[in-house]
């Protein structure tokens, strides 16, 4: 086929070319709303068995009694609970959700599998190794059938022990699928025994040998105890001889959204009975401290009793630095199952030894709103001098991007709009006049999860460069459960446009949902004072006087002056970095960043301390980077950035026009689809929409217009 011909002359050729941008303009307008960015809990349960492993209970975990067909969230939530299978597991995950979703993908030496083929029921894995378990303790047997026939396969499970019987009668493999069994065996003689695991179907049937050591169980007490060998709370993995996890009666047993690890949080100390042999024993307090480890003997007829005194490596809050996490939900996704209650909260928050809990007040995918009855206008009553419970609200718009409110004395209301079949289904009123409440009352807010893209299309954060150019002083999660690289790009532009964006940190932890993120694995730190105070603290947090991590610990300082601070000159100056980064994680990388550019680079652990010439307004900060570790729990690598140091040279703000273009185009972009696919009660409402982004509209275009290359 021939290429298409081109206009001859210049004069034609720049016509098309601003056609052609103009029709892809057009066409961005038009484009179908995404929804926000993010990653919603899904249990990926059979209908009915979300309780299995998916929502959070008191019940501890001392085993799953699941016999039959489950769907496979609950197959890939189970065999993690062998701490062995942990790695496996991991490489299906994308942080808490599965980017493999076929029960086919899940290898574990724990698991047996059968194939179905040419009428016949053939094994290609059946472990032989003995397995450890605990007397009377059920011990769940999964079993994976996949039919290469073209027509379902009809069979029965069925496990036979010297103590017990399980069956799962009745399971259909359609053609071409694989489906997950559960099998309980529970023995109760002691030492080495054997048992049969059967698959019947009408052409015949299946079996293999199913080996046992079984062990007595003894009675295990841990206390918990401070760098100062005061009683604490603390976060706990607990791994019997077994090689499973477990937690104590009246926890909430919860499997880490990066690791796949099981752990729970507990007060002081707590006990259980575990299957004699080798018990590993392990406790941390959040990223301030190291992970305790202790590998216990327990002997039958021998009750132990052992003691994790926990030690900190860092200790910012004796420098003034007081942490936070800006997106926390205590009960959320469903409306049926609300069972985080305060108390649950606290012993989290403690337990991670976080100072500010930002908890929120907000609607999920219907009208319903989660935890309304919490919210006091002030900290709860269970907070304490260092750690402090606050119901606030996170505001969520559809077409607009989420917002986190702190500081709340009201509710700013509606919570939310943009639903269908809610009573907000439309896109009024604009964040900006929501989040005006917010600061009328004194509080704060952050703009949560940018988005997995710096794009107008795939961020989630729509509204906030018009925000900012209206003169609100928002805040960004900058570190999120979104994509670093991303939500860093854009951040970056909006400073280069010249606003004051201070880093914030929110993870979107839904307490109430087994496998999430964990409250105060991201955190931003505020300087604030000797001692924590709420005022002060959000005052900072405002100013920008603050750095975000998931890990490492940041010192930085440009001249003296720290985050959120400003230098002023009438010429080009010389400045004074000095700093420090250290951290308990690996750390690749530590640079300084001006105007989005890495300038210089330095070890970690090292102090610095280096001149720098800045010959016009720019914007100074620290940053971080590293690997994926164990103890980075809720992200893909190791992250930090301080808020920048603001050097201000002959009164002219930053302004980098690719940037300030950037925003530009977003706005227009946002101004395009709201005309064209903008849902509203009354037209006034949208005309009132479109003249606050025409305003910022005209704000950028100046902005452009003043810029520098």
């Amino acid at each position: 086929m021939p290429s298409p011909s081109l206009p001859r002359s210049p004069l034609l050729l720049r016509a098309a070319l601003a056609g052609a941008a103009l029709l892809l303009l057009f066409l961005a307008g038009l484009a179908t709303r995404q929804p926000a960015a993010g990653q919603a809990a899904v249990s990926l349960s059979r209908y009915g068995q979300e309780d299995l492993s998916f929502w959070v209970n008191h019940n501890g975990l001392l085993q799953f009694d699941a016999e039959g067909e489950v769907g496979f969230g609950d197959l890939a939530r189970l065999l993690p609970r062998r701490r062995a299978n942990a790695p496996a597991l991991g490489e299906l995950r994308d942080r808490f959700t599965f980017r493999v979703r076929d029960p086919q993908a899940v290898a574990t030496p724990d698991t047996f599998r059968a194939e179905f083929a040419s009428g016949a029921l053939t094994w290609t894995a059946a472990p032989v190794t003995r397995f450890v378990a605990g007397s009377m303790r059920t011990f769940t047997l999964p079993v994976l059938i996949r039919n290469r026939d073209a027509h379902a396969l009809v069979l029965e499970a069925h496990y036979a022990g010297a103590t017990m019987e399980s069956a799962a009668p009745d399971i259909t493999v359609p053609a071409g699928a694989t489906v997950p069994v559960l099998l309980r065996a529970v023995e109760t003689s002691l030492g080495p025994t054997s048992g049969k695991l059967t698959l019947r179907h009408a052409g015949g049937e299946l079996a293999a040998p199913v080996h046992f050591d079984i062990r007595p169980l003894v009675p295990l007490r841990v206390r918990l105890e401070d760098e100062r060998g005061r009683p604490t709370v603390a976060r706990v993995y607990l791994t019997g001889a077994d090689g499973l996890a477990y937690a104590p009666r009246g926890s909430s047993a919860r499997i880490m959204a990066m690791s796949a690890d099981y752990f729970f949080h507990a007060e002081d100390s707590f006990e259980l009975e575990m299957p004699a042999g080798e018990t590993l024993l392990e406790a941390t307090r959040g990223p301030e401290y190291r992970l305790t480890t202790r590998r216990v003997q327990l002997t039958p007829g021998a009750p132990a009793a052992v003691t994790l005194r926990l030690e900190r490596w860092t200790h910012p809050s004796a420098q003034g630095w007081w942490s936070g996490d800006t997106h926390i939900h205590a009960n959320y996704t469903a409306p049926h199952h609300q069972v985080i209650e305060p108390r649950d909260v606290r012993l989290q928050v403690v337990g991670e030894d976080l100072n500010y809990a930002n908890l929120a007040v907000a609607n999920s995918s219907g009208a319903f709103l989660h935890d309304r009855q919490y919210f006091e206008g002030r900290p709860h009553r269970l907070s304490s001098s260092e750690h402090v419970l606050h119901w606030n609200e996170e505001n969520r718009s559809s077409a607009y991007g989420h917002m986190c409110f702190l500081g709340l004395k009201q509710l700013v209301e509606p919570f939310y709009n943009g639903f269908r079949d809610t009573p907000y289904w439309d896109d009024y009123p604009a964040n900006y006049t929501l989040a005006k409440q917010v600061f009328d009352q004194g509080g704060a807010v952050s703009y949560a999860h940018p988005g997995m893209s710096p794009s107008f299309e795939r961020a989630s954060i729509k509204e906030l460069p018009v925000d900012l150019a209206l003169g609100q002083p928002t805040a960004m999660d900058v570190l999120s459960n979104n994509d670093e690289k991303a939500t860093t790009e854009m951040w970056y532009r909006l400073l280069n446009c010249g606003f004051r964006v201070a880093v914030s940190a929110g993870t979107d932890a839904f307490t109430n949902v087994a496998d999430h993120y964990l409250a105060g694995g991201n955190r931003v730190y505020v300087h604030s004072g000797e001692r924590f105070d709420s005022a002060a603290w959000l005052d900072g947090f405002r100013r920008g006087r603050s750095f975000a991590s998931n890990g490492p610990i940041l010192r930085f300082t440009v001249n003296g002056k720290l985050p959120g601070e400003e230098i002023r000159g009438n010429g080009p100056v010389q400045v004074l970095l000095r700093g420090e980064v250290t951290s308990q994680v690996p750390v690749d990388a530590v640079e300084v960043i001006v105007n989005g550019k890495a300038v210089r680079r330095f070890a970690a652990g090292q102090p610095f301390a280096e001149t720098l010439q800045v010959p016009e307004s720019s914007w100074i900060a620290l940053r971080t980077l590293g690997p994926r570790h164990r103890l980075v729990v809720n992200d893909t690598q190791t992250w930090a950035h301080t808020s920048p140091v603001y050097v201000t040279i002959g009164g002219r703000p930053v302004r980098l026009r690719e940037d300030v273009r950037f925003y530009r185009a977003w706005v227009e972009k946002l101004i395009a689809r709201t005309e064209k696919s903008g849902r509203f009660k009354h037209p006034q409402q949208k005309a009132e929409v479109l003249a606050l982004f025409r305003q910022a509209l005209d704000w950028y275009r100046q902005a452009e217009a003043d810029s520098r290359p």
